[in-house]
């Protein structure tokens, strides 16, 4: 009997201590409810946040964007004639000057080409230039000829005259008179048919003479041609500034038309960027942006704005104003702020982790008396790579919490520790 009183005794001690746990766990429970519940308060490690100060200040409405430089004129390179590789004067990156030899390819067939065709050239030349020289000496000879019948004919002219008056004083016989008179009314149509057949000789020359003269200049033009050919084996440089993208090996084969690589102009280079779309009705020609090399400041200005859109981005071309930045080359990234309007005053909210926990509509401002952080309503305006551009919410000088919201942002207040 009394055995089973204490097993009774025992049971009701086991129960309370199992009941009075429970309230233990529920009251504490209740506590970390009451403290650190959705809508109460959150206790925080002050190091583990990062604050700032609401500024009054100048809002610069800028976007950061990545431009890309390419000179403004660049040239390729391509092989007007094809043949191998036989020398090679230069290498890709060197700076050269318009009409230095980068390459030089040789080709049988084509040599074997001119050969031919320049010696059948210079022999139509030749045979061209035999039927001038001989065009020339035909008109020197109607030429001597016409002086011969005018000589001839003015000693006539003389006799018929002496004739004639001997004649009147019967000292010649009639027919000597006669004899006289034919002899020189021969030549005088003699004279006329020479020198009426020496003008029409005469044109008619010109005209053959120039024809000849035209094929032989022709044909001395298709032999310059040909040369250039020949010449156009060694590649030279058509302008001057850095020889990019070029590869050629000796024995290489190269195509007449295949490109052996670019030279880039250096006195003037432009930036392209792609821009996200967002932007696409902000960014508008005459727009200025500017970035930082070397310890240098650079200006850019907007001069193109393509409206395609690929991938959620626009692309945009920038010129620079006044100063190129010393060695700058095809492809070098440039980290640029591009200014989108003029700039204003403000009230200025430093970025933080917190835009991506609030969207900008609330922040934790700091009570430096009580020690905690309190959420208030904000309203933001525009952004730019440091600042949001604060339109109504906080007073110049509060404190605020801009750090990353992450694991507390559904308690009200915050209790910094």
């Amino acid at each position: 009997m009394d055995k089973k009183i204490v097993g009774v005794k025992k049971n009701k001690r086991k129960k309370r201590l199992i009941g009075i746990t429970i309230m233990l766990l529920v009251f504490g429970l209740f506590n970390i409810f009451l403290f650190n519940g959705s809508g109460g308060t959150h206790r925080l490690d002050r190091e583990r946040i990062r604050t700032a100060k609401v500024l009054k200040g100048i809002f610069d409405d800028v976007i950061p964007i990545q431009g890309n430089a390419e000179p403004v004129e660049s040239f390729f390179l391509d092989a007007i004639e094809g043949g191998t590789v036989q020398e090679v004067y230069v290498e890709a990156g060197v700076e050269v000057k318009k009409g230095d030899s980068l390459l030089k390819l040789s080709n049988t067939n084509l040599l074997l080409d001119f050969m031919n065709r320049e010696t059948q050239i210079v022999e139509q030349i030749n045979n061209l230039r035999n039927t001038r020289i001989q065009m020339e000496l035909n008109e020197r000879n109607i030429k001597e000829q016409v002086l011969d019948i005018e000589q001839e004919l003015s000693r006539m002219e003389r006799q018929f005259k002496i004739d004639t008056a001997l004649i009147r004083s019967e000292a010649i016989s009639k027919q000597q008179y006669e004899d006289s008179r034919s002899r020189y009314d021969y030549l005088k149509k003699k004279r006329k048919l020479l020198a009426s057949s020496y003008e029409k000789d005469f044109l008619y020359r010109q005209q053959q003479v120039g024809r000849i003269d035209k094929s032989i200049e022709m044909m001395e033009r298709n032999l310059l041609a040909i040369t250039d050919n020949l010449k156009n084996l060694t590649v030279r440089a058509p302008i001057s500034g850095q020889l990019t993208s070029f590869d050629a090996e000796i024995g290489e084969s190269k195509n007449r038309g295949e490109n052996l690589g670019r030279i880039d102009v250096l006195e003037a280079y432009r930036v392209s960027s792609n821009i996200d779309e967002h932007y696409l009705g902000k960014v508008k020609i005459g727009q200025r942006g500017s970035f930082s090399m070397a310890g240098n400041s650079y200006k850019l200005e907007v001069t193109k704005v393509f409206p395609e859109v690929s991938n959620n981005q626009f692309e945009v071309e920038l010129v620079f104003i006044d100063t190129i930045p010393a060695g700058i080359r095809r492809g070098q990234s440039l980290n640029i702020r591009l200014a989108l309007s003029n700039s204003v005053p403000a009230l200025l909210l430093p970025r933080g982790g917190f835009y991506s926990n609030t969207a900008g509509k609330w922040v934790y401002v700091l009570n430096q008396e009580s020690g905690k952080a309190y959420k208030r309503e904000i309203e933001l305006g525009r952004q730019n790579p440091d600042y949001f551009e604060l339109k109504n919410g906080l007073d110049e000088g509060e404190e605020v919490i801009i750090s990353s919201y992450d694991n507390y942002s559904d308690f009200e207040t915050i209790i910094l520790q």
